[in-house]
């Protein structure tokens, strides 16, 4: 079987099981009208309760230091803007969708707090650089290997010895993926968001995630700090120092990102860290909150 059609099959078996909120694809439609109101986006989220509570839950943690409560969607939508909002509702559908993976199958804990960390850390780098939309850089981070689960969840076996690889860095692990699957993570979240209709955006940043050398335009530079993100997300649990991780980002992706090596030493900065746990706490649903 050729890794193209596996691929397909993959996609198309998984959505059978795995779909975005009808809310979310109503919210896609209302950004993508000419007449487009922040009052419609408010009344499209309010339609899913349980959406609504853990989009509101999201905008009022540390992560984002409002000073006074966010008490409504509206309220929420008219402070964050159209596209934070957009962004955060993707976030709250995408945790949703994959509540029913098991811990018993994998860590979801570790997962997840990898992930928001990897999401907070680009934001927080493409800030730093100046870059207009840090924030659509968050969403891609916390969203960038949800083929792993995917995959950890219809190839156990393979993708438990897989993982052994991971201290050799993200790579290795992708490698070893597309030998034993004959796909890998990013290839199969790359395909994902274009089934799933997300922005071609968070797609193309999937599926060169490995080499934004390759990618042309604006969006290279996105990639690039997207890329050092997740490699320092990868080893904020291993016994690996900073100096390590840094070694891990090749040469001409510093370069394209216009950034310095020593930018990774906020990866473990104490501060960050908290709003990372902020935010991961409301993903996770760690708060003790039922939605």
């Amino acid at each position: 079987m050729s890794a193209a059609l596996q691929l397909d099959e993959l996609v198309y078996d998984s959505l059978e099981s795995l779909s975005l909120p009808d809310v979310y694809i109503r919210l896609r439609e209302v950004m993508e009208s000419d007449n487009a109101a922040m009052s419609d986006a408010a009344e499209v989220i309010s339609l899913d309760p349980a959406l609504a509570a853990r989009v509101l839950r999201m905008a009022n943690s540390a992560f984002y230091g409002f000073r006074s409560q966010v008490d409504t969607i509206t309220r929420a939508a008219n402070i964050l803007g159209m596209q934070k909002i957009h962004d955060l509702v993707l976030a709250a559908s995408v945790s949703k969708a994959f509540e029913g993976i098991s811990n018993e199958l994998m860590d979801m804990d570790t997962f997840w707090y990898r992930s928001v960390h990897a999401g907070f850390l680009a934001r927080a780098i493409a800030e730093g650089a100046g870059m207009r939309n840090y924030e659509s850089l968050f969403v891609r981070g916390l969203l960038h290997d949800i083929g792993h689960l995917i995959l950890f969840s219809r190839f156990p076996k393979e993708c438990r010895q897989a993982l052994k690889h991971c201290e050799e860095g993200l790579d290795a692990r992708l490698y070893a993926e597309h030998e034993l699957i004959g796909v890998d993570a990013m290839q199969f979240a790359a395909e994902l968001a274009r089934v799933w209709q997300l922005p071609t955006s968070i797609s193309d940043s999937f599926a060169h995630l490995m080499r934004p050398e390759d990618v042309a335009g604006p969006l290279a530079r996105e990639v690039a700090m997207l890329h050092i993100a997740v490699q320092f997300s990868s080893g904020i649990d291993t016994d690996l120092l900073i100096e390590d991780i840094v070694q891990r980002v090749r040469a001409p992706v510093w370069r394209i990102a216009e950034l310095p090596p020593e930018v990774g030493a906020a990866a473990l900065d104490a501060t960050a860290m908290e709003m990372v746990d902020a935010m991961y706490n409301v993903i996770a649903q760690h708060d003790g909150m039922m939605m």
